[in-house]
Parts: structure tokens; C-alpha cells; sequence
């Protein structure tokens, strides 16, 4: 099944997780944090038109920290599966339906879509960041309602796919999102395997789907897509994925810095400056043989595709 259209050869995806009205410190009006940080992918999408971008989004964000501060909770056996592993926010205190003008500043943004990055950003126990861990179908089913309908009471479109924090995707997650039609997931990154025809992927999340290709899950018709490039990733990578017919599955974080923690693929003017570079690269290089699209938009052709050939997933 051919996934990508016309003349196209390859394709680029682009991708930045973790967007909240965040203000980066407390002494910041709420959402200051996030326009700095979106400021620099302006600039981008402004120095290319054809770049496009999904921004998932938690629309409840409720971390303080990327790392557990609350040590000496972890080293209790009961207490630490009951407790927040780091301080959290109130519920609804960053709540996007709650921060009108933030949203009315997201929607007037160039080239963008918004996809869903958990709810809240955070669990209780020690696997603090990964939201949907250990919950039922029916809880990860009720959480993607529940984030579905603040993006909407906040007027704010949402593409029907998922980025779960920290990678972690169980069975769970992904029957709720067969559930719910969901179209698409992004929870594989591996920067690390060779590019090879039929390479598979060996880092975070899930393992052993395609390194450089969609691909239809056997759950539903969920179409993953793989992260295989960020900020610390050489450029040979990304052409030597062109060369393969692939996709470039491109990834950033909103912040930089959150708390003491520093994002090595964070969205700062370093990171745009060096994918400006690179997007140049392939453009010089490949002209329009390259599909420069949105995990939405692969998706739908890679679901329209399988139906069409007959295959059942």
C-alpha cells in the first residue's frame, strides 16, 4: 500500500508535545512561557510555507515537574502508589476552556493542528509521567472524552490522535482509541537504529513497529507513525530516511527548561535555527518530491489505503 500521494517520495512530519498555557516560572503572566516558545516555530514556519505542525496538547496540565521531587514518598510501599511522586497543580488551574485569550492567540497560528497529549500530564506512583499506565479501558476511554471536550469548550479544533506522555502506550490506551475511532498514535522514538528498509524500533515506547514508515496497529484502525529525528540527530539521518522513502518523524518539546529539568529536543532558537538548516537541505535537494504533511494527513491516507487494497486489521 502506497501512503504517500502523487509524486511524492518521501515525507516530513513535524511534531511539538507538552503544549500548555504555561507561564515557565511563577513570576509569568500565564501562557508567557508558551508564546516564547511558539514564537521561535513561527519564525520557522515563516522561513518555510510548506512546513506544517501538530501541537499536542494536555488540556489540564497539572505538572510542576518533569522529575519526582517528593523522594522520600517513593521509599514508602503503600503511600507512594497513593501519592503524587512531585508537586502538581489544582485541577483546572491551567485548564485551557479557563484561559480564553491563550486559546484565541493558539487558533490565530499559521499551518497548525492540535492533538492530544494525555489530560493532566501527571499520575499518581512512581511512573509519574506516565498518565495512561495502569488504568482500565474504560479510564483511558473517559480520560480522552474529558480532554476532547476542554479543547472543544475552549474552541480549539482537535485532530483524532495522540501523543501519550512519556511514550507510554498499554494495550488499554489503544482499545479506548479503537473505541473512540481515533485515527492516529505517535509513541515510538528511537533515534538510535540504523535506517533500513524494514528497520523497527528498539527506544521508548513501543517496540518493534516501523522505524520509518506508518503503519496500521491491529487494534482498530490506529495508524502509528514513529519519532526518528530530534535536535541531537545528525542530518545524514533525515537524508538517509528521504533516500529510503520514509517518513521523518521530527519531534520537540515546548519548553526548554522546566523546573531543573533541560530538554534536550526543547523549542528554542538552536533547534529552529538547525532545522531551518535541514529543512533547506531537502528542499535543494528534493524539491517537490517531498510530502511536507501532518500525522493527521498520513493517517487518513494510510486508513483510506488499507481499506481500499482489503486489508483487515
Amino acid at each position: 500500500m502506497n501512503w504517500l500521494p502523487g509524486q511524492a517520495t518521501a515525507a516530513v512530519c513535524f511534531s511539538v508535545d507538552d503544549l500548555h498555557p504555561t507561564a515557565g516560572h511563577d513570576a509569568e503572566p500565564v501562557g508567557d512561557g508558551a508564546r516564547r516558545a511558539i514564537a521561535h516555530l513561527e519564525w520557522l514556519l515563516a522561513r518555510h510555507p510548506q512546513l506544517r505542525v501538530t501541537l499536542f496538547t494536555t488540556p489540564d496540565w497539572r505538572s510542576r515537574s518533569a522529575a519526582p521531587t517528593r523522594r522520600w514518598r517513593g521509599t514508602l510501599p503503600l503511600v507512594r502508589h497513593l501519592c503524587h511522586a512531585a508537586d502538581v497543580l489544582p485541577r483546572g488551574t491551567l485548564r485551557l476552556d479557563r484561559h480564553r485569550s491563550f486559546v484565541t492567540w493558539l487558533r490565530g497560528l499559521p499551518r497548525v493542528d492540535f492533538g492530544i497529549h494525555g489530560l493532566h500530564h501527571v499520575r499518581r506512583g512512581p511512573a509519574y509521567l506516565q498518565e495512561y499506565a495502569g488504568r482500565s479501558r474504560r479510564q483511558c476511554r473517559r480520560m480522552i472524552v474529558r480532554a476532547q471536550q476542554i479543547m472543544t469548550a475552549a474552541g480549539l479544533p482537535v485532530v483524532p490522535g495522540i501523543a501519550p506522555p512519556a511514550w507510554t502506550s498499554p494495550r488499554a490506551l489503544l482499545a479506548a482509541m479503537a473505541d473512540l475511532d481515533l485515527h492516529f498514535i505517535t509513541s515510538a522514538r528511537d533515534l538510535e537504529t540504523p535506517i533500513a528498509a524494514g528497520a523497527v524500533t528498539h527506544g521508548s515506547g513501543l517496540r518493534g513497529v516501523s522505524l520509518i514508515a506508518p503503519q496500521m496497529l491491529p487494534v482498530g484502525r490506529l495508524v502509528h507513525v514513529t519519532t526518528n529525528f530530534q535536535a541531537t540527530s545528525s542530518p545524514d539521518r533525515a537524508m538517509a530516511i528521504l533516500r529510503h522513502g520514509g517518513l521523518i518523524g521530527i519531534k520537540a518539546h515546548l519548553l526548554k527548561r522546566f523546573g531543573s529539568y533541560v530538554a534536550l529536543d526543547g523549542l528554542d532558537r538552536e533547534y529552529v535555527e538547525y532545522l531551518d538548516r535541514l529543512f533547506t537541505r531537502i528542499e535543494d535537494a528534493c524539491g517537490p518530491r517531498i510530502w511536507w504533511t501532518t500525522l493527521a494527513d498520513v493517517a487518513a491516507r494510510v486508513r483510506v489505503g488499507t481499506r481500499e487494497s482489503g486489508v483487515v486489521s
